[in-house]
């Protein structure tokens, strides 16, 4: 069976791969995983919870599961916020497919896979809290150390770029930066369906 899993994915953490993986293995089996990187105006912007564009998220992707991709089994793709679920997907992955997820905004475009233990009774640190300890590093540092517990270090290796760094430190105080003014400017002007 295909499955579309989709999220923000802000930073990519161990939890991530190990629940992207329990997924592979026993719902996807011959089937492919499409996982939607979710972006509010396109590919090119970051938005207010998130400090990454989605070409950096994919290439997040593309270091830990290089293999899972290249042999086509899992498909990195964009998902839309708001409610053009099934459109996407019918121009991502050709067709509407179930979506594993625990969001309800997803509920209105199509249908959910029940969610396995895995996703609710996660063990360790979250996502959230993986950003939160990377916040409080770089308020200190001027670039993360080779490691923090939940993120892959080829992750922080790709993360510890000027650029994106600085990006990482201003996020609280630059959010009118991270893609809600284009957003909403999209929105006024009826360029982007919500």
């Amino acid at each position: 069976m295909d499955i579309l899993f989709p999220g923000r994915f802000s930073i990519l953490t161990n939890i991530h791969e190990k629940i992207i993986r329990r997924v592979l293995k026993e719902y996807v089996k011959e089937g492919k995983l499409y996982v939607g990187l979710r972006i509010i105006v396109n590919e090119n912007f970051t938005n207010y919870d998130n400090p990454f564009t989605y070409s950096e998220r994919k290439e997040m992707f593309n270091i830990v599961f290089e293999k899972e991709i290249s042999e086509g089994k899992i498909f990195i793709i964009p998902i839309s916020y708001g409610l053009n679920i099934r459109k996407d997907m019918k121009k991502f992955c050709g067709k509407i497919i179930p979506v594993y997820t625990r969001e309800k905004i997803w509920m209105y475009g199509c249908k959910i896979m029940g969610i396995p233990v895995i996703y609710e009774k996660r063990e360790g640190i979250s996502a959230t809290d993986v950003k939160n300890k990377i916040y409080e590093i770089l308020r200190k540092n001027e670039k993360l150390p080779e490691y923090v517990n939940g993120i892959d270090k080829r992750i922080l290796n790709f993360i510890n770029n000027k650029e994106r760094i600085n990006r990482l430190k201003n996020i609280e105080k630059n959010k009118d930066k991270f893609g809600i003014k284009e957003w909403l400017k999209t929105i006024m002007e009826g360029k982007l369906r919500i």
